[in-house]
């Protein structure tokens, strides 16, 4: 995870690049699917199954993903 140290984060389009097969990453909807909360944890299987009616046509929830940040520093 230290090659995340120093990057900027960005959302990433599903359409354009997807994650690694095993990575956990950071998912992004544009739908109400969770209420106010737009984004929840997941990985590429996410991406590729979770659909939801909108408009009468079945269409993938996640629209954009981003890598999880590392986890915090423990200081003894």
């Amino acid at each position: 995870m230290d090659e995340m140290k120093g990057k900027e984060m960005k959302w990433i389009a599903a359409k354009d690049e997807m994650p690694d097969e095993s990575e956990r990453i950071l998912l992004f909807t544009p739908y109400p699917i969770f209420g106010d909360d737009h984004a929840c944890v997941g990985n590429k299987e996410s991406i590729m199954t979770c659909t939801a009616r909108i408009n009468r046509k079945m269409v993938p929830i996640f629209t954009h993903w981003m890598p999880l940040p590392p986890k915090p520093e423990q200081h003894s």
